[in-house]
């Protein structure tokens, strides 16, 4: 009886010591292979963190240079503008025309062609004396229209920049320096390359006044005062334009067109002292 009390309880020792002892393996924790294996992912958690950062660093950078661009080409625009209003502001306080009108729907584009010294326009032509046959304008202006060939229209066609402030503005220049073939080329140029940019409008006005230099071709005159009062009702040259088209209508003999451009400017914009108003009014009065 004594036997079988001692023996229950070792062969219960027994039974538990072996799952007991299974449960808990003892690990070095000074092999190698564990270290290596620790360290490397160590050393890629590390490498992937690294690579997101350069990633984040590069998307930052490729913005700012965008940026930077964008700023660049805003700065050489502005620079442009900037020039022009000076231009214009000094040329206003020492009572000449500015150098070009950019950005500008002049109030008074006739006064400032004739203070730039475009004395060749359809608005000097008539105002001399229309019975005299001749304008003044006539001796002043370069060989005929009929004169230029594809080679100028290339030429002028070759000196585009991209920039339409720019081109236009090379464009005014050969106006203001009377080398009206190749102003006309370099408007035509311009409007075929922009013909949807904000300095279109003034190109065609300007193409309807060289054209009519000398009365060279009061036709393509007449046409682009039209497009320019067809596709830009609403744009600032067009008091001008309608002044300048019924001028060139008397030029060509239909008078009665003529007088109704004129009247229509009175009608439109006698109210609102556009200049145009003043110098139709006058020219109705000189020749109705």
């Amino acid at each position: 009886m004594q036997l079988k009390k001692t023996a229950i309880p070792m062969i219960l020792a027994g039974v538990f010591a072996g799952p007991v002892g299974a449960q808990a393996p003892i690990e070095d924790i000074n092999d190698p292979g564990r270290r290596a294996e620790g360290s490397n992912a160590s050393m890629q958690a590390e490498l992937y963190r690294q690579l997101q950062q350069l990633r984040q660093e590069v998307m930052s950078l490729r913005g700012t240079v965008e940026q930077q661009g964008h700023q660049l080409r805003q700065l050489k625009q502005q620079s442009l503008d900037r020039y022009l209003d000076v231009d214009r502001r000094l040329s206003a306080m020492s009572g000449t025309a500015p150098s070009s009108p950019l950005g500008s729907s002049s109030d008074d584009p006739a006064a400032m062609a004739s203070a730039e010294g475009e004395t060749a326009t359809a608005d000097s032509a008539v105002a001399a004396s229309p019975s005299a046959g001749v304008s003044p304008a006539a001796s002043a202006s370069p060989a005929d229209a009929s004169e230029s060939d594809d080679a100028s229209g290339s030429e002028a066609a070759a000196t585009l920049t991209g920039n339409p402030s720019q081109d236009y503005a090379q464009a005014y220049a050969l106006v203001k320096a009377r080398d009206y073939d190749q102003a006309i080329e370099a408007f035509k140029s311009y409007i075929q390359r922009y013909p949807d940019d904000r300095y279109t409008p003034n190109a065609w006005y300007w193409l309807g006044e060289l054209y009519a230099v000398g009365e060279r071709n009061l036709e393509a005159s007449a046409q682009a005062f039209q497009k320019l009062l067809t596709d830009y009702p609403n744009n600032g040259k067009v008091p001008a334009a309608m002044y300048k088209l019924g001028t060139v209508y008397f030029l060509q003999g239909e008078k009665q067109k003529a007088q109704q451009m004129l009247t229509n400017v009175l009608d439109r914009y006698g109210n609102t002292g556009n200049s145009a108003v003043k110098k139709s009014r006058e020219f109705l009065r000189d020749n109705f």
